[in-house]
C-alpha cells in the first residue's frame, strides 16, 4: 500500500500542476494586432517649365601650328652669326635674322658674274658694229640685201652676244639671291621650337638650323558627332580650357568643317582658329596641349532642364500632382551638360513638379510629402 502511494501521489502532484498551468494560460488577454501608419517619404521637389535652351556643345582636340617651317638654309658654308633670340620659347617677328653663313664666297662670286656681264655687254656692242659692217660691205657690192644670208650678216653672232648678256644677267641674279640667303630670316611672326646652329658650325642645304611655329594663329580639330553637328552652325565662337592650364580660357572660331567623315569613329571635324595665341599679357596657347571646347550652339526649344539624379533609367521623370502623388512622365533626352539634363517637353506641356532625386521604390499613385 504504501508503495502504491508513493507512485501515486507524485502523479496527482503533476497533474494538477499542468491544470494549474492551463488555467493561468486562459487568463492572459489576446494579444491585440497593430498596423502600422503608413510611411509618406519627404521628397525635394522642383518646378520646371519648357523653355528654349542653348547649352553649348562640348568636345576636345590637340592644339596644332597653322604654319610652321624647319629653316633649312639654300647655301653652304661655315655659320659666323647666331641671333640672342634664336633660342626655344623666343618669338621674333618676321625678317628678323637668325643665322649669318659667311658671306665671303658669295660676294666674289657676284663680282665675278658682274664682270661677266660687263665683258658680254662689250662683245654685244663689238657684234653689232660687226654686223652694221656686213651689211654696209654687202649693199656696196651692188648686190641686193635679201640675197644676203643670216650668217655673212652676223645675225647668229648678234644673237649669240644678245644671249651672253640675258646669261650674265641671270647669273647675276643667282650670286645675289645666293648673298642673300646667306641671311636665314624668320618667314612669318614666329615662336622657336627648336635650334641647332651654333657660331662656327658647318651650314648646309641637307641640315635643319631650327624650327618655328607662327605666332599669328594656331588651330584645333574638334570632333562632333552628328547631333552635335547638327547644333553648331559655322561661324561659331567656342572657349578653350586646358587641364594643364587652370584657369586660363582662349577664346577660338570655328570657321569651317571637314569634307570627310572619321569611319572609324563617325565623326565629322570641326577646325577651330585661335588668332595671337602668344600674345603679350595673356597666358600662351602652346601647340600640341591637349584642350577642351565649349562650342556656342543652336538653342534647344520646348525642353524641360533637370537634374541628371532627377531622370530614371534615361526614360522618365517623376511627376507630383495637386494632391502630392507621383505618376511617371515620359520624356526623350536631348542633351547633357554639366549635371543636367535636356528633355523634350511633351506637345502642350506646361509647368509640371517633379522629384529631383526619386527613391528606387517609388510607385505610380503613391503619395509624397515635400521635404522643407
Amino acid at each position: 500500500m504504501k508503495t502504491a502511494l508513493k507512485i501515486i501521489i507524485p502523479l496527482v502532484i503533476i497533474a494538477l500542476a499542468l491544470l494549474g498551468f492551463r488555467f493561468l494560460g486562459t487568463l492572459k488577454p489576446e494579444p491585440r494586432t497593430m498596423v502600422p501608419p503608413p510611411v509618406v517619404p519627404a521628397m525635394e521637389v522642383i518646378t520646371v517649365a519648357p523653355e528654349n535652351h542653348a547649352p553649348p556643345v562640348m568636345s576636345y582636340g590637340t592644339v596644332a601650328s597653322y604654319f610652321e617651317t624647319d629653316l633649312t638654309p639654300q647655301v653652304s658654308g661655315r655659320i659666323t652669326f647666331v641671333s640672342p633670340k634664336f633660342r626655344v620659347g623666343e618669338t621674333v617677328d618676321t625678317e628678323h635674322l637668325l643665322v649669318q653663313i659667311d658671306p665671303t664666297d658669295y660676294r666674289a662670286a657676284l663680282a665675278t658674274e658682274e664682270a661677266n656681264l660687263t665683258v658680254a655687254e662689250r662683245t654685244f656692242e663689238e657684234e653689232k658694229i660687226r654686223a652694221e659692217q656686213a651689211e654696209g660691205d654687202w649693199v656696196a657690192s651692188g648686190r641686193a640685201l635679201s640675197a644676203a644670208t643670216d650668217f655673212v650678216l652676223r645675225k647668229p653672232q648678234l644673237a649669240a652676244a644678245r644671249a651672253g648678256i640675258d646669261s650674265a644677267k641671270a647669273a647675276i641674279e643667282k650670286a645675289r639671291a645666293d648673298l642673300e640667303r646667306t641671311e636665314i630670316r624668320a618667314p612669318f611672326p614666329a615662336v622657336i621650337t627648336a635650334r641647332n646652329a651654333s657660331p662656327g658650325n658647318q651650314a648646309s642645304p641637307q641640315g635643319s638650323l631650327g624650327s618655328l611655329v607662327s605666332t599669328e594663329k594656331v588651330e584645333i580639330r574638334l570632333p562632333l558627332t552628328a547631333d552635335q553637328a547638327a547644333r553648331v552652325a559655322l561661324p561659331a565662337k567656342a572657349v578653350l580650357t586646358s587641364p594643364l592650364k587652370p584657369g586660363a580660357s582662349w577664346e577660338a572660331e570655328l570657321v569651317r568643317m571637314d569634307p570627310t567623315v572619321d569611319t572609324r569613329n563617325q565623326v565629322i571635324y570641326a577646325v577651330a582658329e585661335i588668332t595671337d595665341p602668344f600674345a603679350a599679357g595673356k597666358e600662351p596657347l602652346p601647340v600640341g596641349i591637349f584642350a577642351n571646347a565649349a562650342i556656342s550652339a543652336q538653342p534647344i526649344g520646348a525642353s524641360y532642364r533637370v537634374p541628371e539624379a532627377a531622370y530614371v533609367n534615361d526614360s522618365y521623370l517623376w511627376s507630383v500632382d495637386g494632391e502630392n502623388k507621383i505618376a511617371r512622365l515620359e520624356t526623350q533626352r536631348l542633351f547633357a551638360f554639366e549635371g543636367h539634363v535636356y528633355l523634350k517637353a511633351p506637345d502642350g506641356a506646361e509647368t509640371v513638379r517633379i522629384i529631383s532625386r526619386p527613391l528606387s521604390n517609388f510607385r505610380t499613385g503613391m503619395k509624397i510629402k515635400k521635404a522643407e
